[in-house]
C-alpha cells in the first residue's frame, strides 16, 4: 500500500523538527531585549528619522510606535517584513510544534479511537458480551492505526 503524500510530508517535517527547535531555542535565548527592529537599527547606528525615511513614514514617531508594537506583539507580519527590508535584513516567521507531528497524530488517533470504543464496549458489557481489557486495548490500537493513515478525520 502506498503511503499518502500528506503522511510523507509529515515525516519530512518531523525530520527537520530537531533543527527547527534548535534554531527556535537559539532565537529565543538571543533575542534583543528591546526587540529585533530597535536592536538592529541601533546597532547599525541608524537614527529613528533615517529609519522612518527608509520605511516611508512621515514622522519618526511612527518608528517608535512600530518598535513598541513589536515588543507588545501587536505588530503585523507585513510591517515586520517591510521593517526587515528597510534594515536590509531577512524576515523569518515560523511555528514550531512542541513535539513531532507524528506523535501528535498518534496521540490524537489513540484519543479518538478510545472515545469511539467506549460506548461500544459499554453496550457490549450490558449485553453480557463484554470484551476483556486486552481485547479493548487491541481494538483501540487497530482503530488508532487506521485513523493515523487518515489524519483529516482526527480534527473534526
Amino acid at each position: 500500500m502506498r503511503t499518502p503524500v500528506r503522511l510523507l510530508a509529515l515525516e519530512l517535517f518531523d525530520q527537520e523538527l530537531p533543527e527547527l527547535k534548535k534554531a527556535a531555542n537559539s532565537l529565543r535565548t538571543h533575542s534583543p531585549r528591546e526587540g529585533w527592529v530597535r536592536g538592529i537599527r541601533k546597532s547599525l547606528g541608524m537614527s529613528m528619522l533615517a529609519f522612518a525615511h527608509r520605511m516611508s513614514f512621515k514622522v519618526s514617531a511612527s518608528v517608535n510606535e512600530l518598535e513598541r508594537n513589536e515588543l507588545s506583539g501587536a505588530i503585523t507580519l507585513e510591517t515586520l517584513r517591510h521593517a526587515a527590508e528597510a534594515l536590509e535584513a531577512e524576515f523569518v516567521y515560523a511555528i514550531i510544534p512542541r513535539k513531532s507531528l507524528g506523535e501528535m497524530v498518534a496521540a490524537r488517533a489513540r484519543d479518538v479511537a478510545s472515545r469511539r470504543m467506549s460506548p461500544i464496549s459499554k453496550s457490549m458489557a450490558l449485553e453480557e458480551q463484554g470484551l476483556t481489557k486486552a481485547q479493548i486495548e487491541r481494538q483501540i490500537g487497530e482503530l488508532a492505526s487506521e485513523l493515523e493513515r487518515k489524519p483529516e478525520a482526527l480534527w473534526r
